[in-house]
């Protein structure tokens, strides 16, 4: 099946998808027009499209540059480096970069007898962010899903444990966030 040929059946299929602006690679990339229509896009595109399987799940944080707060500063964090050297530079603003209050969630499904890819992309608002899981259609979601609650702040509603996979309990905020600001603990010195 060609990119082409599967544009056409998402059209005739679930017409409420879009194609992305922004493509990722090569592979046909749309985007959902909201949250709502997620689980549903999702078990069609596997009952009755053959994607079967989720290679995986992302997120990206669209509000501006990070912010150096949020990071333990050293100005000298390679001990090799000699002294004088470059200091870390801190991130400023791209200039006419479209920034937004959003989360961008990515999902790519694979139908492996076709021999092909698709992206999903939905936004989300920052606040209070939430999508449905995926764990119901599929087990690799669990993981990922997890690792995005953890990192970047977005429950997914209907998750078996949605609870921390790679921080520990005590770490405050979601640090993959670009307004994340480091709150120290017990191991900063």
């Amino acid at each position: 099946m060609t990119q082409d040929e599967l544009y056409s059946k998402l059209a005739a299929e679930l017409p409420h998808l879009e194609k992305a602006q922004t493509q990722v690679k090569d592979y046909l990339t749309m985007r959902l027009p909201s949250a709502d229509r997620l689980l549903e896009t999702v078990r069609a595109l596997k009952e009755r499209l053959g994607f079967d399987y989720l290679e995986m799940v992302s997120a990206t944080d669209w509000l501006g540059p990070v912010k150096p707060e949020g990071y333990i500063r050293n100005p000298n964090p390679i001990v090799f480096m000699a002294e004088g050297a470059t200091p870390q530079s801190i991130p400023t603003a791209t200039p006419n970069f479209p920034y937004r209050p959003m989360i961008e969630l990515v999902w790519m499904l694979a139908n492996i007898p076709e021999k092909i890819r698709l992206v999903l992309k939905l936004e989300v608002p920052r606040e209070d962010a939430a999508v449905p899981s995926l764990c119901g259609l599929f087990k690799a979601a669990d993981w990922q899903e997890r690792e995005i609650y953890d990192l970047m702040g977005v429950a997914f509603t209907g998750h078996p444990n949605l609870t921390k996979i790679l921080t520990p309990e005590f770490l405050q905020g979601h640090p993959l966030r670009k307004d994340y600001v480091h709150v120290k603990d017990r191991f900063d010195e």
